[in-house]
């Protein structure tokens, strides 16, 4: 009886992960402070998709938030390999930059954010994108 209440009480404090994909230490790391004072969420940084990919074998996000100017390969690619990926096929990606490509229909399946951003427009849409 005391395991299954255990249980219980343990699924109720399930934190959601994000994993950033950020070449920029200063707001990668701001991000991460971010999350840490400002929400519940708990924030994983990479520095480009490769080492983000790596990653992925010990952590399992609830979102990605990720640059479009990574080094190695790009925020889009990123994105398709993840949704290639069987647990990366219903995770929800916010893509951000300063100047994304427009009109070739590779966005039609991300949420974009253009930056500079304000962050409480940022925790805003992630709140949604994470909303249950």
């Amino acid at each position: 009886m005391e395991t299954s209440q255990y249980q219980e009480c343990n699924e109720s404090v399930v934190v959601k992960s994000i994993l950033i994909v950020e070449d920029d230490p200063v707001l990668g790391n701001l991000l991460l402070e971010t999350f840490q004072e400002e929400t519940t969420y708990q924030g994983y940084l990479a520095s480009s998709g490769e080492s983000a990919l790596n990653m992925l074998s010990t952590i399992t996000p609830a979102l990605f938030l990720f640059d479009y100017h990574l080094p190695g390969m790009n925020g889009l690619e990123l994105a398709d390999h993840l949704r290639r990926r069987e647990r990366g096929k219903q995770c929800p990606i916010l893509l951000m930059s300063a100047d994304l490509p427009q009109g070739n229909g590779a966005l039609d399946h991300l949420r974009t954010l253009q930056k500079p951003f304000d962050l409480e427009a940022l925790l805003q849409l992630i709140a949604e994108l994470l909303a249950p």
